[in-house]
Parts: structure tokens; sequence; C-alpha cells
């Protein structure tokens, strides 16, 4: 299968009463992952309207961490995009330029967000405006799976958990195929794992009643909880 190297991003539109026409937009961003390493000090998005009308894109980066499981998002001054704002005519294109403000050897994640400004409807209807976050990563390589180490857990209210804690120096994607041959249980599609960030830990929250394909491995996933559970019990 030959796959595009953009992302397409298509939104519908949502409607006021149903009296509102249809409304949607598309863009075509390139590429969907932003990198600045020792040897590239900034990079480039191109990001394409593939409408027969302008569109507005602010775009604007966010300091990126994760704690307590979770993604967090700060606003930071520390990247500059240019530019920020610009209107796209139809079928053509616009060159983003990304960089840090000062040079800076210290690992950092960031998001680049793009996003359109959205225009008033005519007819009394809300126009959805499209979203697109992209991760950014200064001085941070991809990292590996095995990087990762995984349990799970029972919470009290009868749902399990599942934690990926990132002990090397790289970010690790993953998708649901990988998070299944690591921990033996099988995903519905619609999860998404995202990305581990290095020195972080990650947690999803996976249902009741989780379908486990090795029973195994699993067990040793819960194992690998009590142990830790016991171990911060006696710290």
């Amino acid at each position: 299968m030959r796959r595009n190297p953009f992302l397409a991003l298509a939104c519908g539109a949502a409607f006021l009463l149903g009296a509102a026409p249809a409304a949607a937009g598309t863009l075509q961003v390139n590429p969907v992952l932003v990198e600045i390493n020792a040897g590239r000090r900034t990079a480039t998005v191109t990001v394409r309207n593939e409408e027969s009308t302008p569109v507005t894109i602010r775009a604007y980066p966010m300091a990126w961490q994760q704690a307590d499981g979770e993604d967090r998002y700060e606003e930071s001054s520390a990247v500059i995009v240019s530019p920020p704002i610009f209107t796209i005519p139809p079928g053509g294109s616009q060159l983003v330029r990304v960089g840090l403000r000062a040079r800076s050897a210290e690992p950092q994640a960031y998001r680049l967000i793009i996003e359109e400004v959205p225009e008033a409807s005519p007819g009394g209807g809300i126009r959805v405006a499209l979203r697109l976050n992209l991760p950014f990563y200064s001085m941070i390589p991809p990292g590996s799976a095995s990087d990762l180490a995984w349990s799970a857990a029972r919470q009290s209210d009868g749902e399990w958990t599942l934690e990926a804690v990132n002990s090397g120096s790289g970010y690790v994607r993953l998708d649901a195929a990988a998070a299944q041959s690591a921990t033996g249980i099988a995903f519905e599609d619609q999860l998404h794992f995202g990305t581990v960030l290095p020195g972080a830990t990650r947690r999803w929250r996976i249902g009741r009643e989780p379908t486990v394909r090795d029973r195994a491995r699993f067990e040793q996933l819960n194992g690998a909880h009590r142990r830790d559970s016991a171990a911060a019990g006696r710290d």
C-alpha cells in the first residue's frame, strides 16, 4: 500500500437547529512530527489548503510534559513560529518555520498547534474549526519500546489501569499492536496510546474486563504493580 506523506484533516459542520448548510474544511500538513537536534536548529512544516475558499491559520507552540500519567500542556515562549498567523488561498500552501529562541542542548518536548481561525457562518450556523496538535521534539531522539516497563492494576471502581514507565532517553510512540505485544491485552481500535516521553509515566484506563490474549504476561503486569506498591510502602 502506498502511503500519503501528508496527514489530511477533515472536519464536518455543527448545525444550529438544523438550519445551516454543511460546512467542511480540509488541510494537509507535512511532516506530522517536528524535530530539532544538534545538526538541525530549525524545522519547517508545510500547510496546504485543499478547500475552494481561503483559510486563515494560527500556529503556536505549547510546552509538553507528562505528569500523573497524563499529558500536560502550557504556554511557552521558548519557541519561535513564523509566521504565527497566515491566510492560505484555495489550493495554496504555506511554509511554517519553527526554531528555538535560544540555543540549548537541554532536551525538551513541545506541541505545535496549527488551528483554523473560523469565520462567521452565514445562516446562523456554527462552523467547526480544524485543529492539529503536532509533536515537536528538541534534542530528544526516538527511543525503543524495550525502554518501557509495564504494569497493570485494578482500581477501587473496578476498572483496570495500564501503566508504562519510560526509563530511556528517547520518546517512545505506541500503537495498539505494540501495546498488545508488550502486555498480552487486546485493545479496542479507538484506544489512543500516543507517546511516552523520556523519564515519564503514562496511564490508560482499559475497562473492567480487558480482553487478555496472553494470561501469563498479563499476570506479570499485575505482579509488577504489586511489587512496586509494596516497595513504595517501605520507603
